[in-house]
């Protein structure tokens, strides 16, 4: 038990290192989709507005 203690001790700074830095890709990639998804959204309802308010003139 002391040995698998020690070694994972060693790798211990290393690991955070690495789930801090995988934690901040999936946030901005998560970001990212977000961000497309309300664009994306929001054109379609302006799309839809436009039609909307063209066919009543």
């Amino acid at each position: 038990m002391a040995q698998a203690a020690a070694k994972y001790g060693e790798q211990a700074p290393m690991a955070t290192v690495c789930c801090n830095a995988c934690r901040t890709c999936v946030t901005s990639n998560v970001l990212a989709l977000a961000t497309g998804a309300i664009a994306g959204a929001g054109l379609g309802i302006a799309r839809l507005a436009r039609r909307l308010v063209a066919s009543t003139h």
